[in-house]
């Protein structure tokens, strides 16, 4: 897990989501283009103002940048889920497997 790579990746997601290019959301936040690159590589993490400023453009809660779960490895995923299952009773094992049974089929 990398917090500049994942923050980067999301601005990314969320800007295309919004339509604009990256050209136009370094101009509308009030950043020399390069530098946006650099924030969406994960090479550059920006100060709180410029996160502030971004979430006002893409009109979002900033709290969304930081929404990253998605982009997570398949390895650190499976940690998290057997971590969870180590610790469920017998009687929750057997619901999750009705679930995952169902949803996989």
């Amino acid at each position: 897990m990398n917090i500049k790579k994942d923050f980067g990746l999301r601005i990314k997601e969320l800007r295309t989501k919004k339509g604009i290019t990256q050209y136009q959301l370094a101009e509308q936040v009030g950043i020399d283009p390069k530098h946006m690159s650099h924030i969406e590589t994960g090479r550059s993490f920006p100060k709180a103002d410029l996160i502030e400023r971004f979430a006002n453009v893409l009109n979002v809660e900033y709290t969304e940048f930081f929404k990253t779960q998605h982009f997570q490895t398949r390895a650190y995923i499976l940690d998290k889920i057997n971590g969870i299952l180590k610790s469920a009773s017998d009687r929750d094992l057997n619901k999750i497997l009705r679930l995952v049974l169902c949803f996989m089929n």
